[in-house]
């Protein structure tokens, strides 16, 4: 991120000729962000489920005081998108139904993206749970939109091709198949006390194909990466 305006008293901690790494507040840092001058938007919020992160952080919120938090930072990235720029937001289906509505007001929907995650516990009195939400809102039309391919999927075992495509394998892309709304290749970040990998596929494969896809490169608000959560 190389966005923070130049009068801004924070201080990257980490510098390549790809951008900036702040380690900061989002409510303190994302203010001194000068208006329209991101292109692209990933924010991956705690989802507010209790977890233990550090004595600064409060992973319990009420739901109202939640998302009254995020509306605010929202709020700011909102702000800080150029026209036609693009805004990524990863949380519980629970939490984007209403985070989505509030994007709604002010950008335009795209997608909903389901990443498929099978490794959460059943809850009683409600379907598995088997995907976490990716929300794609651009602030009117984008202004890059590139289509990109996956892949086509093979057998892990004998690495034959799954599908036959009803006997039209032959009219296939070479280059892969179309980009769809559900990702079944990103394992989960997992917890501190179970995490055995430095880094996870989700820090990379999301990102990347984000910006594959829209090419462009932009703020990436990784809250769990922050010494404070929340203000106050």
């Amino acid at each position: 991120m190389n966005a923070v305006s130049q009068e801004s008293s924070f201080e990257a901690i980490f510098e390549t000729q790809l951008g900036k790494l702040y380690h900061a507040d989002c409510l303190d840092l994302l203010p001194t962000i000068p208006s329209e001058s991101v292109d692209l938007i990933f924010a991956d919020p705690p989802f507010n489920l209790g977890k233990e992160y550090g004595d600064k952080v409060d992973d319990n919120r009420e739901d109202g005081e939640y998302l009254t938090w995020c509306y605010h930072w929202l709020d700011e990235c909102i702000r800080t998108l150029i026209p036609g720029g693009s805004l990524f937001l990863y949380n519980l289906p629970k939490w984007n139904i209403p985070l989505g509505t509030y994007l709604g007001q002010s950008l335009t929907f795209r997608n909903w993206i389901a990443v498929d995650i099978k490794f959460g516990l059943p809850i009683p009195g409600r379907l598995y749970p088997s995907h976490y939400s990716l929300l794609y809102y651009t602030k009117g039309k984008p202004k890059t939109f590139n289509r990109p391919r996956v892949p086509i999927p093979v057998c892990r075992h004998c690495g034959g091709e799954i599908k036959d495509y009803g006997g039209h394998r032959d009219k296939l892309n070479p280059e892969g198949l179309n980009l769809t709304d559900v990702w079944t290749d990103i394992p989960p970040v997992r917890h501190r006390s179970t995490k055995n990998r430095q880094i996870h596929l989700v820090e990379v494969a999301q990102p990347m194909r984000q910006q594959n896809a829209w090419n462009a490169i932009g703020l990436a608000v990784r809250f769990r990466t922050v010494s404070q959560l929340y203000k106050g």
